[in-house]
């Protein structure tokens, strides 16, 4: 998302970002681009963001960056995207006593989880997930599944628990 231009959104209807592979030496997993709906909590604040930020000036110049420096910062200058927000993360998860690491803390990545568990937990269809997720395989899509331990309590009814009490 920190390489994400101002070209890249569909604000229209539901709002769709576009992930670009293949660009300044960034590539996606798959090296394949795709499109990615907005939740209406995200579309409502990049469309604020927006109003503030896109087509901001700096030295004579637009930024074409969703996410950019507004003034000079440790070499950056006014404009210039922002390359990292791990020094960020792990001042917030300080800040909120959450653990940070790969030894059983929080890590940036976590973020990119939350979406396509929270879908599958919704039950919403896997494929669609596959796509808006960019993944080249159902199979990777699906591992997130294992996350939601709420979806297995459809597997438990609730008179087969009285059958088995009253066997017992």
């Amino acid at each position: 998302m920190l390489k994400l231009r101002w070209e890249y959104i569909d604000f229209e209807d539901v709002g769709y970002i576009f992930i670009k592979s293949a660009y300044q030496s960034y590539r996606t997993k798959q090296d394949r681009s795709h499109w990615v709906p907005m939740t209406p909590r995200l579309r409502a604040a990049l469309a604020e963001h927006a109003i503030r930020y896109k087509g901001a000036i700096y030295d004579g110049k637009e930024s074409p960056w969703v996410f950019h420096h507004e003034r000079r910062n440790r070499g950056a200058m006014p404009g210039d995207r922002i390359v990292s927000l791990e020094s960020a993360f792990k001042a917030a998860t300080k800040r909120a006593g959450i653990p940070w690491g790969r030894e059983g803390g929080f890590v940036t990545h976590d973020l990119r989880h939350r979406r396509p568990t929270t879908w599958i937990a919704e039950g919403e269809n896997p494929h669609e997930v596959q796509v808006a997720m960019g993944h080249a395989h159902i199979e990777t899509t699906l591992w997130y599944t294992y996350l939601v331990k709420e979806s297995l309590r459809s597997l438990v009814d609730e008179s087969e628990d009285e059958k088995d009490a009253a066997t017992a």
